[in-house]
């Protein structure tokens, strides 16, 4: 019985039945044969990304040597934190990441639509539809970052999480898998933001596996790939190769995304 329960539970969740047919496989080497034919636009990308992560960390404040963050530092000493320092540096860089991320996927959709436009027409395009990115993507981590403001804040005021608070940020994980997908549809097409949520939730119905393992090869396998490289990184020497490692890992997930989200939306 209780089997039963934990089956019900699980396939509210994920799909009935044998529902996926994406071949992950597949898309990676076809990812990878993408990268390679269009090496000159995806290289440039790599060092666009390259550089707006060197500004970030150049423009960034070194919060970890303050004195509320030093030697045997507490969770509660990160209350001490200047928060609009912190703003002032983060978003901006935040902001220009997300936008690189989407002129390369409008690149690479107008590419594989045999539209191959410049990098300054792609911009345009990007530029037009970039704040209804920002809103999707938003929207997509809002239940997330509610969950995880609510622990923070215990762990600040030295008391326990709320059980709301880790259903919170059960349900906002899911929640983005689900919706990670609609700024990329949103970019691409010429819905607006309430269709774009709307089509996306509705496509992924029948396809919550394949949306699981691709949401954890995108943003589990990636930035773990990435944080084992960043050991490496001793000197400046191997603190630029890896930051140009990290910037190709990166535009290449860009490629696996847009190719993933077109079989998603072949899908029935």
């Amino acid at each position: 019985m209780a089997q039963t329960a934990k089956q019900g539970i699980i396939s509210a969740f994920f799909d009935k039945g044998n529902s996926m047919k994406i071949n992950f496989t597949q898309v990676l080497q076809d990812s990878w044969h993408f990268f390679r034919n269009q090496q000159k636009t995806m290289l440039q990308l790599v060092f666009m990304l390259f550089i707006v992560q060197v500004l970030s960390v150049l423009l960034t404040p070194d919060f970890m040597a303050q004195d509320a963050v030093s030697g045997g530092n507490t969770l509660s000493d990160l209350s001490q934190i200047n928060a609009s320092d912190f703003l002032a540096s983060f978003l901006p860089a935040q902001l220009a990441s997300i936008f690189i991320s989407a002129w390369g996927l409008m690149t690479i959709h107008q590419i594989s639509r045999h539209n191959p436009l410049t990098l300054s027409a792609n911009f345009v395009l990007t530029l037009r539809r970039f704040i209804g990115v920002i809103v999707l993507e938003t929207v997509s981590v809002l239940p997330v970052l509610f969950g995880v403001a609510h622990i923070v804040g215990a762990a600040l005021s030295n008391t326990a999480p709320s059980i709301a608070a880790l259903l919170m940020i059960f349900f906002g994980i899911y929640f983005f898998i689900r919706l990670n997908l609609a700024s990329l549809h949103y970019l691409t097409t010429q819905d607006g933001i309430g269709q774009s949520l709307q089509k996306i939730w509705w496509q992924g119905r029948n396809q919550k596996t394949a949306l699981l393992i691709y949401a954890l090869l995108v943003y589990f396998v990636a930035p773990m790939l990435i944080l084992q490289l960043s050991v490496l990184s001793e000197n400046l020497t191997f603190s630029v190769i890896v930051s140009l490692t990290a910037a190709l890992i990166n535009i290449f997930t860009l490629v696996v995304t847009y190719r993933f989200y077109s079989l998603f939306m072949q899908e029935p």
